[in-house]
């Protein structure tokens, strides 16, 4: 075998030794800046600085930064490379799920030749297989927060801490809020992550899950300034809007519950917006129509746009309520949903089409936007 095919073969197996051997990524990082040499940033899905290698690449920072801008534009998700004074850079995405989770960038004086690529390539699938067991550990200790919190929610207080006791879940004492956060099911794992690295409430003992894509539940305690965290939260989330209890004992907890979910189905569409559940105001009729008549025939009216959203990457639920919010004004929707107006008269003839309902008729409108709230919390 060729020596520099050899040291290339040799390279490989010390980057699969590396992860193996669980040294994390900037263990990679190191070991690709010793293979090619130059240097490399690791970054994460934000542009934030997770990793400089060596210490002093941190410089090369803000130029990185504004070329990330390109992959968000175009939701690229492939090799990028710009050039710099005296130096040529490739930028590589981290990809899970078909999601960008983080970027590589290398550096060096000269272009990378196609064996050196190559090597590149294996570091950032490497790095990418660290970060999917990183999610499926920290997909278990949600799946253990979200069965405590189900427990604490049904008011079976004692095995819900008898629970947690085992799994080690933190859970508050003493009077508490519940509050309930909503985004587009697209922007669920915005949310879940936003409410879970808060700063605010990472300083207290707080229980957070995700109930279904785009619905987090938190339970807090009474602290000054709990409801400015909730609400900002939501201000970083597109479309992000919650309701949040009075403080209540564990034992009000289930009748608590109750009356947050009630008013975030019936209160208003507006993001950022935090509703408390004691402010029947905002709630308006819709609080009062929550029997099971009521939500059969939501369910009912809806039927064709859950077979339509079923599987689709469209959020046809999203596009239809944000048409509605909007009065059915074109223009207006097609800019709260960052999308053209004719993608926008597209979905909305695919709608009326699966609902077999007139959109442009303001009471069907009215009837939809009632269903809307009954069904989808």
């Amino acid at each position: 075998m060729p020596a520099d095919v050899e040291a290339v073969a040799h390279a490989h197996r010390e980057l699969v030794r590396v992860a193996v051997a669980s040294h994390g990524t900037r263990g990679i990082a190191e070991r690709v800046v010793s293979s090619v040499g130059g240097w490399v940033l690791l970054l994460d899905e934000h542009g934030g600085l997770r990793s400089s290698v060596p210490a002093t690449a941190r410089a090369h920072l803000p130029r990185i930064q504004t070329e990330l801008t390109r992959f968000t534009a175009a939701n690229q998700l492939s090799a990028l490379t710009v050039s710099m004074p005296g130096e040529s850079v490739a930028i590589r995405p981290v990809v899970t799920a078909g999601r960008a989770r983080g970027f590589l960038a290398i550096g060096r004086a000269e272009p990378l030749d196609p064996i050196e690529r190559s090597l590149v390539d294996t570091a950032t699938y490497l790095m990418a297989e660290d970060l999917r067991r990183t999610d499926e550990s920290r997909q278990a200790v949600r799946n253990d927060r979200r069965a405590v919190l189900q427990l604490m929610l049904d008011g079976d207080i004692v095995r819900a801490r008898r629970t947690a006791a085992t799994l080690r879940v933190p859970v508050p004492d003493g009077p508490m809020r519940v509050a309930l956060l909503g985004v587009p099911r697209n922007h669920g794992a915005e949310l879940l992550e936003t409410a879970e690295e808060d700063q605010a409430l990472r300083r207290i003992v707080t229980l957070s899950a995700e109930l279904r894509p785009g619905r987090v539940a938190i339970l807090l305690p009474e602290a000054e300034g709990d409801t400015r965290t909730l609400e900002a939260i939501l201000r970083r989330v597109p479309h992000g809007r919650g309701a949040v209890s009075d403080s209540t004992d564990a034992a009000e907890l289930p009748a608590a519950w109750a009356r947050v979910r009630s008013v975030f189905r019936a209160a208003l569409d507006d993001p950022g917006r935090l509703y408390e559940a004691r402010d029947v105001t905002d709630a308006g009729l819709l609080r009062h129509l929550d029997g099971p008549d009521a939500r059969a025939w939501a369910e009912a009216t809806l039927a064709g746009l859950r077979a339509l959203d079923k599987g689709s990457k469209v959020d046809f639920v999203q596009t239809l309520r944000t048409f509605l919010a909007n009065n059915g004004r074109a223009d207006a929707s097609a800019s709260a949903l960052d999308i053209h107006r004719h993608t926008l008269r597209y979905r909305m003839s695919q709608l009326a089409t699966a609902l077999d309902r007139d959109l442009d008729d303001p009471t069907v409108r009215a009837e939809l936007w009632i269903a809307l709230q009954l069904v989808h919390e």
